[in-house]
């Protein structure tokens, strides 16, 4: 054991890399996870419920724990299991609007996701 001096990154910003990259995987495999569940639920009916209804059902628990870092995906998670009940007894417009907002919801996640590794690759590189 010598007396060196604690290692320390020479660039501030790669401090947090381990965090930025599981930030867009999780953004990517969310935005294919809706998608798919979108997907599924939108044709074949009984499944599309179960799903929705679980992912509601956990989207509501995730907020009742009423931990900190539990409150936004909560949210994000019981709105997407109540769009994906609207979506599927077909309530007219209304199942429109809910596969349409769950598409979106979708692709914006996945765009994000590769928007964030292309920044964190662009900071790597730095």
């Amino acid at each position: 054991m010598s007396n060196e001096p604690e290692y320390k990154d020479a660039n501030p910003n790669t401090e947090n890399l381990g965090n930025k990259g599981r930030t867009a995987i999780l953004f990517v495999a969310g935005g294919l996870a809706l998608f798919v569940l979108t997907f599924v639920s939108a044709r074949i009916r009984p499944v599309g419920l179960g799903i929705g209804s679980f992912t509601f059902i956990s989207g509501l628990t995730m907020l009742v724990r009423r931990k900190q870092f539990f409150y936004k995906p909560g949210l994000i998670v019981a709105g997407c299991g109540f769009l994906l009940l609207l979506a599927n007894p077909r309530f007219g417009i209304v199942a429109g609007f809910a596969n349409y907002f769950l598409v979106v919801a979708s692709i914006g996640l996945f765009i994000f996701g590769l928007a964030k590794a292309i920044k964190l690759a662009w900071d790597v590189q730095k």
